[in-house]
């Protein structure tokens, strides 16, 4: 305990997948490794990740993040309601993101930050680091028919887990020992699912290849097991989508210690 306490701060690059209400897992994921006085070097993410992302990388704490949703009620402004009317709209995340960020551009941040989107013309890969940050994260965030896609210098962007929902290719040049959070685990498949669940299940198929092939890239891999239970459009259960990262991801390290030489 005593070289835990004297031991200073480790700097790892994060990765942070897409996953709508299951991203706020990874708050509770970074909580754990911040016990373990661990730390992001960089992340890079998209989708529902990239929210998170951009607080933690704007010199939020975890703690700090979760205020931030309970205080401007973001879960609730997110939730499901019909196909008429989708999801109340990512204004509300715009507005909250203006409000509460430190700062607005990526080169302001305290952490270097990549936010991944596709391209809607031609499904290619764009990756952000540079420029006003809300833009990009709404783009990574812009889910197909429930979002309209996000206009950035003429070019339509959709949500970037589209293109890689563990998108890794931004940290492989400069960094080394990745931290890969996944947080959408593979569930048995349940013919008596609902329509939603099976839409959810359909697209998670489509994307898996890219996030395996990524997922071996990484030094360390975080995927929650329990969050199989919680669907996409879960906001109205933040508190035990984030209790299950968190916890998942303690029993993690203690089992399996980050190597924390070099």
């Amino acid at each position: 305990m005593n070289e835990q306490q004297t031991r200073p701060p480790v700097k790892r690059p994060f990765v942070l997948s897409g996953g709508g209400a299951r991203g706020y897992a990874h708050l509770g994921v970074l909580k754990a490794f911040s016990e373990q006085d661990i730390y992001p070097e960089a992340i890079s993410a998209t989708s529902a990740g990239s929210i998170a992302a951009a607080f933690i990388c704007d010199g939020y704490s975890t703690d700090e993040v979760r205020e931030i949703f309970r205080v401007h009620k973001l879960g609730l402004s997110m939730h499901w309601r019909n196909w008429r009317a989708g999801f109340l709209s990512l204004k509300k995340v715009a507005e909250v993101l203006k409000q509460t960020l430190r700062h607005q551009t990526f080169e302001e941040l305290d952490t270097p930050l990549y936010v991944t989107a596709t391209d809607f013309l031609t499904g290619n890969q764009r990756i952000f680091s540079e420029g006003p940050l809300i833009p990009a994260i709404l783009a990574a965030s812009s889910v197909p028919l429930l979002f309209p896609p996000v206009e950035i210098n003429g070019v339509q962007y959709v949500d970037g887990g589209l293109s890689g929902n563990l998108p890794i290719e931004p940290l492989l040049a400069e960094y080394r020992d990745i931290i890969g959070v996944h947080v959408n685990p593979l569930t048995p498949y349940n013919p008596a699912e609902g329509f939603l669940a099976n839409v959810e299940r359909t697209l998670h198929l489509a994307i898996r290849e890219p996030v395996l092939k990524n997922k071996l890239l990484c030094s360390y891999f975080i995927e929650p097991e329990d969050l199989g239970k919680f669907g996409m459009f879960d906001f109205k259960r933040l508190e035990a989508i984030y209790t299950s990262g968190l916890e998942y991801t303690r029993r993690r390290l203690q089992e399996q210690p980050v190597m924390l030489q070099g």
